[in-house]
């Protein structure tokens, strides 16, 4: 071998070594198993209604439990306890799987990472300075409110009285709910100046995280985010492929009426993939993002197929895409459900769809396009849809001809679809 094939040979180990696997050992400790001992660790990214990336670990007598985690990159992951996850109601922590051990501890109902790896390490130590500076604070608030105004509340109740009645009762709650919200807005600045001020990969993967948020509430916390990735944060560590996702997410997040929808690719019942540009090209779409278990999805889909059927002949036309962890799941639904058109899949999240269109762990959404492909509206209410596709369609705009009288008889009770199961 020559002098030149060796360097490239180094250099292409170095490449591997740099992409290898990341091995990481998990340990802690439950000081609290009143609430069951199995432990789901998994991707923050997963949602484990829809996915198997994930592992479970059990809690011994003395409330001890470890596992590995291999991946084939640093990653962020999730902890929580299964049964909180099933009641609907849970606390979770995340953290940073680096080539190392993490150690985690879960008391009086709250998850804390006691030790991680070097990227970890910067993140503990800045939780431990918000907690000085905030978090304590915050915490004292939110005890003090407690202790001062349930009693009260209860007592009220207790005498058939509404306690929203009580001026003074809920002066002082607002106060309090005035004193927390003002700490907590300037621990949210003081935590992007940290940020600023403290590089670390940590919050590229952060980033990832709160970005997947769909509300309008997030949405200043996450303009936030973006604006200091964008100024500081956008050439650290180049070769982390963290940064191509956040931009994806970036990219969803705008996805906005007046916007250009996105094109990306999902799979036929068949599994072929298809590129869904090809589907609604040149045509106006509502783009539906359904799942078998989301009884709302599915109740928004049906209201969709009068309107299908007193449009289609006149240029309109829906794509279904499920979020599903079965085909048979899909299948069975829209056999159920009735629905007229084409419908896609995603198979546990193997292409982001969600991701890509800014649900993060939403049962659904929808998008209606126009022909040249711009969002006209992201609302999933037929009433404000339908307006939008007659003018889109060029037609004058009439009163509806019955297709809403139709879609209030194909309403049915919530208990006559699959139960659906506990958003994130």
């Amino acid at each position: 071998m020559n002098k030149t094939s060796i360097i490239t040979a180094l250099l292409a180990l170095a490449a591997m070594a740099a992409q290898g696997q990341v091995k990481c050992h998990i340990k802690g400790e439950l000081r609290d198993t009143t609430q069951g001992n199995t432990i789901v660790i998994c991707p923050a990214s997963v949602d484990i209604r829809v996915s198997d990336n994930y592992i479970t670990a059990k809690a011994d007598a003395q409330g001890h439990f470890s596992c590995d985690v291999e991946t084939d990159k640093m990653s962020l992951y999730n902890v929580f306890l299964h049964v909180q996850w099933e009641q609907g109601s849970w606390r979770n922590e995340i953290f940073l799987v680096e080539n190392t051990t993490v150690s985690l501890c879960f008391d009086d109902n709250t998850w804390r990472i006691v030790s991680g790896g070097p990227e970890q390490a910067l993140k503990i130590k800045m939780d431990e300075e918000a907690m000085r500076l905030y978090i304590s604070r915050m915490d004292a608030i939110e005890k003090q409110a407690k202790e001062e105004i349930r009693p009260r509340v209860e007592a009220l109740q207790a005498q058939g009285k509404n306690s929203e009645e009580d001026s003074l009762l809920m002066k002082r709650n607002q106060d309090f709910m005035v004193e927390y919200q003002k700490l907590y807005d300037e621990f949210r600045s003081w935590e992007l100046e940290y940020y600023a001020s403290h590089p670390m990969q940590y919050l590229l993967y952060d980033i990832v995280y709160q970005m997947q948020y769909n509300s309008v509430r997030h949405d200043e916390q996450k303009t936030k985010l973006m604006n200091l990735y964008h100024s500081a944060y956008e050439n650290f560590h180049p070769e982390n492929s963290i940064h191509n996702t956040i931009l994806t997410l970036e990219a969803a997040w705008k996805l906005k009426p007046g916007k250009p929808y996105i094109d990306f690719e999902a799979r036929t019942v068949d599994g072929e993939k298809v590129w869904v540009s090809s589907l609604y090209r040149d045509k106006v779409v509502v783009i539906d993002l359904w799942a078998s278990w989301c009884g709302s999805c599915r109740q928004h889909s049906r209201d969709l197929i009068p309107l299908y059927k007193e449009y289609k002949d006149k240029g309109f036309s829906v794509i279904g895409i499920a979020r599903e962890n079965e085909v048979s799941s899909m299948i069975k639904a829209a056999e159920k459900d009735g629905y007229p058109w084409q419908n896609l899949i995603d198979l546990k999240d193997e292409l982001n769809v969600w991701q890509k269109n800014g649900l993060s762990f939403a049962g659904g959404g929808m998008y209606l396009i126009d022909r040249d492909g711009k969002i006209l509206s992201n609302s999933t209410e037929v009433d404000e849809l339908e307006p939008l596709i007659r003018k889109a369609l060029g037609l004058a705009e009439l009163p509806p001809s019955g297709w809403k009288a139709e879609a209030q008889q194909n309403r049915v009770e919530e208990n006559d679809t699959e139960k659906p199961f506990v958003d994130f």
